[in-house]
């Protein structure tokens, strides 16, 4: 009996013994798989273009190795606006391995040195985000100055006349072939050229029939493939006699007897006109004038005592010496609850 309990005592004490080996290989294992952490490493964080020009693709790669003792997962590969990023080796790389993230960059409208950045997403513990820069300097093959025309405000009646400058890279030999714009009032003529690569255009915008903004575009045609045709906007304002702000006069929503005045300025572009008389329609609208200066007259718009609820829909009218302008309706808006 006592022989059974001592061999019972020995299988316990060895089946205690390899259950703790293979604990302590376990830990073993996993501690060394722990301490196992890829490290990636770039040949390069920085790449300079050069000189791009508008409508060109440019590429580059970036090498990298896993330089760690585990293996190294790229997550995913980001890129700021005017980059596309993609890698182009696997995203699991081992040990000693070696991959490659391309970036192409189109310049798009960006004119000047321009950096751009891309991030590497990785489980190296180090550099989680690791961060790439690509740089360079956008050269257009065709430029114009200005880039936009601004009018300004005109009389009806009268023209007005911008120039505009258009310039080529002069080691292409690029071909201005003409300028021209589908608006009506718009003309467009020719300066003596200044050199071999640069012209000079006149803008003129005569004799607008219509009062109120307006707004268009110029087109810039030339020989060269990446910029055919180049845009100009244009926009401006053309006033009569008389400029009212503003051009309509909202109450919006208000209760029944609320006190609700606004504002109505009169600006004189012809200090020759005079307001003649002023009408309102009755039971809606008081008014008053009175003068701020010699350019500027003020008009307080108020609401009658005696509005009925629901919509506004009345007007004001003011009567010139204007040939331009001789009736000037501003509407009146809003909305009374009861």
């Amino acid at each position: 009996m006592k022989e059974i309990k001592v061999c019972f005592f020995v299988i316990q004490l060895l089946l205690t013994f390899i259950t703790c080996s293979n604990i302590l290989v376990a830990d073993t294992i996993n501690n060394e798989k722990i301490l196992e952490k890829p490290k990636i490493v770039f040949e390069e964080k920085t790449y300079d273009f050069g000189k791009i020009y508008i409508g060109e693709l440019v590429t580059h790669g970036f090498k990298f190795k896993n330089q760690g003792s585990g293996e190294l997962v790229i997550n995913k590969v980001k890129s700021s606006c005017g980059c596309t990023a993609a890698l182009v080796s696997k995203s699991n790389v081992l040990k000693g391995e070696e991959g490659e993230v391309q970036i192409k960059f189109n310049p798009g409208r960006y004119v000047g040195r321009v950096t751009k950045s891309v991030t590497v997403n990785s489980n190296d513990p180090e550099n989680p985000a690791y961060k790439l820069t690509v740089t360079g300097e956008i050269l257009e093959e065709v430029s114009v100055n200005p880039k936009r025309i601004n009018f300004g405000i005109i009389r009806k009646g009268d023209s007005c006349t911008k120039n505009i400058e258009v310039k080529t890279a002069p080691e292409l030999k690029i071909e201005i072939k003409k300028v021209e714009s589908p608006n009506p009032y718009i003309t467009i003529a020719q300066n003596k050229t200044v050199e071999n690569n640069k012209g000079s255009y006149q803008v003129s915008i005569n004799k607008y029939d219509y009062l109120g903004k307006f707004n268009g575009i110029i087109f810039v045609y030339t020989s060269s493939n990446k910029q055919e045709r180049i845009d100009i906007p244009f926009s401006g304002e053309v006033v009569g006699d008389v400029t009212i702000y503003p051009e309509i006069v909202s109450f919006g929503n208000i209760k029944k007897n609320q006190d609700a005045n606004r504002t109505v300025i009169v600006n004189f572009v012809n200090k020759d006109v005079k307001i003649e008389k002023i009408e309102a329609d009755p039971g809606i609208i008081d008014y008053a004038v009175s003068e701020l200066n010699n350019s500027n007259k003020k008009i307080d718009v108020k609401l009658g005592k005696d509005v009925a609820v629901g919509k506004i829909t009345g007007s004001l009218k003011i009567f010139t010496n204007s040939a331009i302008q001789p009736i000037i309706t501003i509407p009146v808006r809003g909305e009374i609850k009861g």
